[in-house]
């Protein structure tokens, strides 16, 4: 190699050249490719949005899970670096990681990497803050969900000093800092400041997608069929309305490894003709779904933000949760502390409807700027 092309141990090339600045996402899996839209909407709909806002930044994911097969491409303007982790458990994710540093590591002597940024607070950020710490990197981590809880071990091997922590709702803020639901005592001792920053919706998109002629839902799930969803309290609630309503139809939107345990528990209570169970959708399908419907039920106990709930105020809907993620401050929403409360929110409002009304939410270009601010780009 000749003197002139060899590179300073920073990365900077001897002969002066600028590198491209770029921004480097890691997080535990990325969309395989531009069809693949039910995966992990709200980080692919804000990364597209800063690639195309940003076209003067190189913008890089690695994805340490999935796709489960280990290869590089390129996704709506964005290089993909799939380290085909598999969800491998305990110390077999060592080699992973030592991936994900060969790979930042080659990135770095590339570009001039103004920010890396982690989701969630687990190994994605164990191993990015010491890449940002030996490369002096600022080092953006964001908390996806339970992640947040002193529960989560990854919180134990995770210098927070200097680091950079956001979240999608003021909820999770507090959950991480140890004053709200799920916190543990003592768990707010050394926590840096939160900075509330919701994922914002594609809502150019969704505005896109036409409306059915009429509403023939009453009342939409959508979500993981997982316990942390609790969609036995979503039937416990259709249950209840359906005294008031006999003829209510519902629907959940979603798949997972309770399935078959919703599927016969709807059997067993005689729903069979009230709960429709439509799998996963594709995400703009799941959209026209909420566009027939009146309420999004949501019963989770705990959502970091609920991407879900800035969808369904786009559509038009009621909102019934509980106090939990993030959904602004429409009247729209309607939170209760119990599964009665939510029974009783739903039942009022099929009674007495409102016609739909769009809500303004966080779009993709609002969450675009509040990171760019943290990045310094």
């Amino acid at each position: 190699m000749r003197e002139g092309t060899r590179r300073r141990s920073n990365g900077q090339p001897r002969n002066g050249a600028r590198r491209p600045r770029g921004i480097v996402f890691m997080a535990p899996g990325f969309p395989a490719s531009e069809r693949d839209s039910t995966c992990l909407p709200a980080i692919q709909n804000y990364v597209a949005g800063l690639a195309a806002m940003r076209p003067d930044l190189d913008v890089h994911v690695i994805a340490f899970q999935y796709p489960y097969a280990r290869r590089q491409y390129r996704w709506n303007g964005v290089t993909v670096h799939a380290l085909g982790g598999a969800n491998r458990p305990g110390v077999r994710r060592v080699p992973t990681w030592a991936l994900a540093t060969y790979r930042f590591t080659g990135l770095r002597r590339r570009l001039d990497i103004a920010a890396l940024h982690t989701f969630w607070l687990t190994d994605t950020t164990m191993v990015g803050q010491r890449l940002g710490r030996t490369f002096r990197v600022r080092h953006v981590a964001s908390i996806g969900g339970q992640d947040a809880l002193a529960s989560n071990p990854y919180l134990r091997r995770i210098d927070l000093d200097g680091l950079v922590v956001t979240a999608g709702s003021q909820f999770a803020a507090s959950a991480f800092s140890g004053e709200g639901a799920g916190a543990r005592r003592g768990q707010q001792a050394g926590r840096p400041e939160v900075h509330v920053i919701p994922l914002g919706l594609d809502t150019e998109h969704l505005v896109t997608i036409a409306p059915p002629e009429r509403r023939d839902i009453d009342i939409i799930g959508v979500g993981s069929l997982i316990p942390l969803k609790r969609f036995e309290a979503f039937l416990d609630v259709i249950a209840a309305v359906r005294r008031e309503f006999p003829r209510l139809r519902a629907c959940i939107v979603g798949d997972g490894p309770e399935r078959d345990t919703l599927a016969a528990r709807i059997a067993h209570d005689g729903l069979e003709d009230a709960v429709e169970l439509t799998g996963e959708l594709p995400r703009d399908n799941a959209f026209r779904r909420m566009l027939r419907a009146r309420v999004l039920l949501h019963c989770s106990r705990y959502e970091s933000q609920g991407y879900v709930f800035l969808e369904a105020l786009t559509a038009g809907l009621e909102v019934v949760c509980h106090d939990v993620g993030h959904t602004g401050d429409s009247d729209r929403v309607h939170r209760g502390a119990t599964t009665e409360d939510l029974a009783g929110h739903c039942a009022r409002l099929l009674r007495d409807p409102r016609p739909p009304e769009p809500q303004p939410v966080p779009t993709v270009a609002d969450t675009v700027r509040a990171f760019e601010a943290l990045y310094g780009v």
